[in-house]
């Protein structure tokens, strides 16, 4: 299975997974301090996607490489860097001394006066980062490695790329809330009652990344570090699936998905009545698994 871009649903990423202005700049801040980092830290994300934190993390003072295989993806966070002030810069591939001008990669370079920060945004495969050995002090990745087929190969490069010492902040979003009434989870039950089974290309959890780490030698350690409430009604979540926006729902054959989807419907109708409007809380935890290589 190939890894996923989330060009089909660049559109809608934001509005789906995007955290609330002030969660987003309390994340930014945590991982600013879970890397000790000053204006002459250099980060790298792999997985930058829309920008939902590199925009934010950048936009504190520093100096920022964000990596993704969408070019959607990536023309959403150009268009709220240029929203938000910041600047082109033209230089081509290989203007840095950190950039490996053996893989040919498309470059976007933007600076920010004010912030005295800059972002550097590159399409490539994170299972083949185009930069030379130990380039960067921190490397950050959040949500990223179940979409990758060869996730290992990923975060391999990733380790390659940090300079010894540097830091391997590995990051999610964790639902505190109870799951009992959870669609998406629903769903994936009913498509395994049909005899099909979702699966990502890439680490079926997130265990399986820390256990990889601590099999080297590292020594990962979890911080929760942001709490959030959200107001969702069951009626929403069950549209996010009928309209495939998440990436489990990408691998199951049409005539599976489409029956599927029919089944929650009328689960749906069935366990929630009246109540299929009804605003439901989730709180959600953002977890930072930090490692020092």
């Amino acid at each position: 299975m190939p890894s996923l871009s989330f060009d089909p649903v660049a559109h809608a990423y934001d509005a789906t997974r995007g955290y609330p202005e002030d969660v987003a700049l309390q994340i930014a801040r945590a991982l600013e301090a879970a890397a000790g980092a000053s204006a002459q830290t250099t980060f790298l994300e792999v997985g930058v996607g829309t920008g939902r934190i590199a925009l934010p993390l950048a936009s504190l003072g520093h100096i920022y490489t964000g990596v993704d295989i969408s070019q959607k993806m990536a023309e959403q966070l150009e268009t709220k860097l240029l929203a938000a002030g910041w600047q082109r810069e033209q230089q081509p591939w290989g203007a840095r001394p950190d950039e490996d001008t053996a893989q040919s990669s498309d470059v976007r370079r933007f600076a920010h006066a004010g912030k005295e920060a800059s972002l550097r945004l590159v399409l490539a495969d994170i299972t083949a980062l185009p930069f030379h050995d130990a380039t960067f002090d921190v490397a950050v990745a959040v949500h990223i490695f179940h979409l990758v087929d060869g996730w290992q190969r990923a975060v391999s490069e990733v380790l390659r790329v940090l300079r010894p010492g540097g830091l391997f902040l590995h990051c999610w979003d964790e639902d505190v809330t109870s799951g009992k009434w959870s669609v998406e989870t629903t769903w994936q039950k009913i498509v395994q009652d049909m005899g099909y089974e979702v699966r990502q290309p890439g680490s079926q959890t997130r265990a399986l990344v820390t256990q990889w780490l601590v099999e080297r030698g590292l020594q990962p350690q979890e911080t929760r570090v942001a709490r959030w409430e959200r107001a969702v009604t069951p009626r929403h979540a069950m549209e996010n699936v009928t309209k495939r926006l998440w990436s489990r729902t990408w691998s199951v054959p049409d005539d599976i998905f489409e029956a599927s989807v029919e089944r929650l419907w009328h689960w749906a109708q069935d366990y929630f009545g009246a109540d299929l409007d009804t605003p439901y809380t989730r709180t959600t935890q953002f977890v930072i698994c930090k490692t020092q290589v």
